[in-house]
């Protein structure tokens, strides 16, 4: 591509038919910075003892897998340190098993069975069995619980326990990715949340102290099944602002944060800070297709060709991500080189001019961090170019949100961890039925192929299917694709354990792999 003017003055173990033990498995410490994502060679040996400090980058509401902002990658280190999930995310997309031993599918990927380890146990010393997997789950799926991973739980037909450690699940719809929805929410196993709104897990974490939205101290916990965590201790202070939560870490009021902010990643060395990131999340434009002039796939095809998506990575990430290619990550199993349209503003014109719209203008809604208001300026700038005028219109996360459910809006900034799950992010943001289609897109051609993909248990089919909907998704433009940018986790050189994260589709550490070295 081109460089825009004025803004620059797998095949690593395939998802097979059966997630087991002796196939691909995580191994125990997984998410603690062992397995696939193996800590520095350079940490030396563990230390136990002390008390790590830790700056959360949002508050939390309650301490159950059922609140969403629990378990956004930013806040995996806070869940992973109070329950075990059932699955987790490896490198390059690989769903592994954790808390399960297996996760079987039958013939047409409508029935799953879900073999549990023996002997685990809630922190309260209760047995975390078949039963209590399918109470969870019932728990969540119930409208009152307030959980993002309703849309999820609602696929699922039937389940039952059969036995000590084996579920049976029976789905309304075939899907051979369902393994994968057991790595956040649903597969954060607890039992129901005691009186302070804090949920029992299995984690090597137990609550001692907790104040909602703004702190809490969590304590080893003595009867952890799995290997123990290094630190005594883990003190979670809630940060937002990325700046002040920088400035924390490095006068040592934090030993580890989470950032987003290119700046920072290339400052952190200079600062003698050490880093674990991965491209966590995709930097993406929304159109409402529902509502005139992008009803029209002229007009959106018109700002695809209007935006350079090369100038706005080196702009607005420093270099620090990758341009993006459509919905498809590049870390993601199924991902395969499709062509995305070049910067051809000329193009632009031609369509805009044909769809009758020449003098374009809309309004464009964009939260009101620094990275985002200079993402919008780089695009206002591009699409002046083939004028059309943009007003940039910023709103706090809260309106943004109501805005994007309800879909009001004309375009609008969505960045979103979603496309390191290649499939949960086709079926809920292509398919017409799907809550979080927040562009109103339906096209039977790619509805279907995501359909096909979903029913296939042979990986390379899947991803054949896939890769025929990207294509269908990409030439329609319901949404603009710019770059995969690095998220991840800053902390101080004293601290050891951290994992390498870069060929992860999600960004996921548990602190009980951490170790503070002094």
């Amino acid at each position: 591509m081109k460089r825009h003017k004025h803004v620059l003055a797998a095949t690593t173990c395939a998802l097979a038919v059966t997630l087991t033990a002796g196939a691909c498995t995580a191994s125990d410490d997984a998410v603690s910075g062992g397995g696939p994502a193996k800590a520095a060679a350079t940490d030396g040996p563990a230390v136990d003892g002390g008390t790590l400090k830790v700056g959360l980058d949002r508050p939390f509401t309650k301490l159950d897998p059922a609140d969403g902002t629990l378990t956004s990658m930013p806040m995996m280190v806070l869940a992973n340190a109070l329950y075990d999930p059932l699955m987790v995310n490896g490198d390059n997309g690989v769903v592994q098993p954790y808390l399960a031993k297996s996760f079987t599918s039958n013939a047409d990927a409508t029935g799953w069975t879900l073999q549990l380890r023996e002997g685990v146990k809630f922190s309260d010393g209760k047995p975390l069995d078949a039963q209590a997997v399918v109470d969870h789950v019932k728990r969540l799926a119930k409208p009152e619980s307030k959980c993002s991973c309703a849309a999820d739980a609602a696929t699922i037909g039937g389940l039952k326990a059969n036995g000590p450690t084996t579920v049976d699940f029976t789905l309304k719809a075939p899907n051979s990715a369902f393994p994968g929805l057991f790595t956040r929410s649903l597969g954060y196993i607890s039992e129901t949340p005691n009186g302070e709104g804090a949920a029992v897990g299995s984690g090597p974490y137990t609550v001692e102290s907790v104040q909602p939205g703004v702190s809490v101290t969590v304590a080893r916990n003595p009867a952890y099944w799995g290997a123990k965590g290094h630190a005594d201790k883990i003190v979670y202070q809630v940060l937002p602002d990325s700046d002040s939560r920088y400035q924390s870490l490095r006068s040592g009021d934090a030993d580890l944060i989470w950032t987003e902010t290119p700046a920072q990643f290339k400052q952190a060395a200079g600062d003698g800070l050490r880093t674990a990131t991965g491209p966590g999340s995709t930097s993406t434009v929304l159109f409402n297709t529902k509502a005139a002039p992008f009803d029209d796939p002229r007009v959106r095809q018109a700002l695809q060709y209007a935006v350079d998506c090369e100038a706005v990575e080196k702009v607005v990430f420093l270099g620090q991500g990758t341009v993006s290619d459509g919905p498809i990550g590049s870390r993601s199993p199924y991902h395969a080189a499709n062509t995305y349209p070049a910067h051809d503003p000329a193009k632009a014109r031609t369509l805009l001019a044909e769809a009758g719209h020449p003098d374009l203008s809309f309004d464009y809604l964009v939260d009101n961090r620094p990275e985002a208001q200079q993402r919008a300026t780089v695009l206002q700038q591009m699409f002046a170019e083939v004028g059309v005028k943009m007003t940039i219109k910023p709103m706090d996360a809260a309106g943004l949100g109501t805005a994007m459910f309800q879909r009001k809006f004309q375009v609008m900034d969505f960045v979103t961890s979603m496309f390191g799950d290649t499939d949960s992010a086709l079926n809920s943001l292509y398919t017409t039925n799907s809550p979080y289609n927040f562009t109103g897109y339906s096209k039977p051609e790619a509805e279907q192929a995501i359909a096909a993909g979903r029913a296939e248990l042979d990986a390379a089919k899947r991803g054949a299917a896939y890769n025929e909907a990207a294509k269908a998704i990409v030439a329609d433009a319901p949404m603009l694709f710019l770059a995969e940018n690095p998220a991840g986790f800053l902390a101080s050189a004293e601290i050891g354990g951290l994992p390498d994260l870069s060929r992860r589709t999600v960004v996921n550490v548990s602190p009980a792999g951490l170790w503070v070295k002094k």
